[in-house]
């Protein structure tokens, strides 16, 4: 179900949103959305940073949500290597400022922690390029559709820091394969996605 409302296109920025641009510095922004727990991957992202610290040189990353007490050594360990968290209740508003702001949204959650995900989801409403993990429940949702994610071997932060760097490098390239096998921009059939929902609801009414 589509369930965004026609003002999707301008969603306003947020003090927030600024200050994470702010401190990227024109870096790529890799967002943690929610609440921050291993669980969901939170000590894995933190540890491709850790073993890879020149990927810092080309991805700020962002957790912006209530930090479980058990991932607060992890939050250290991002904010030394020069990351954000933000341990508080984040608005809607500034949530949806932090997608169309990010050109990463984490979704690469444990294997235990194998489920939908609103983080997913709204992440390709908005344009920004989920990081998932290879071999889960999304990365089959994502091969129905022209979703391009960036998927990941869990706990292998060399396969990661790769892909993630590859990905950083291209990430002006949005262009990719519609259904009817045309070359379009992944904003284009998102949009025609939420058409096609309306159309389909208005003609049920």
């Amino acid at each position: 179900m589509w369930d965004m409302h026609d003002r999707a296109t301008s969603i306003e920025t947020s003090q927030l949103s600024r200050d994470v641009l702010a401190a990227a510095s024109g870096r790529a922004i890799l967002c943690f959305l929610g609440s921050v727990r291993k669980s969901k991957g939170f000590e894995f992202l933190v540890d491709i940073l850790s073993d890879h610290p020149d990927l810092v040189k080309d991805v700020f990353v962002v957790a912006a949500g209530r930090v479980d007490p058990a991932s607060g050594r992890d939050c250290a360990r991002l904010i030394s290597i020069g990351g954000m968290v933000v341990d508080r209740f984040v608005s809607d508003d500034e949530l949806l400022s932090l997608y169309k702001t990010c050109d990463f949204a984490w979704c690469c959650y444990e294997p235990d922690y194998d489920q939908a995900s609103g983080i997913f989801g709204r992440s390709v409403q908005l344009d920004a390029r989920p990081i998932i993990r290879k071999g889960s429940y999304l990365e089959k949702y994502a091969q129905e559709g022209p979703v391009a994610p960036i998927c990941l071997v869990y706990g292998d932060t060399r396969d990661a820091a790769a892909n993630i760097a590859a990905a950083v490098a291209n990430r002006s390239d949005k262009v990719v394969e519609s259904r009817s096998g045309k070359a379009e921009r992944l904003g284009e059939i998102v949009g025609g996605w939420r058409s096609d929902f309306i159309q389909k609801i208005r003609a049920a009414l």
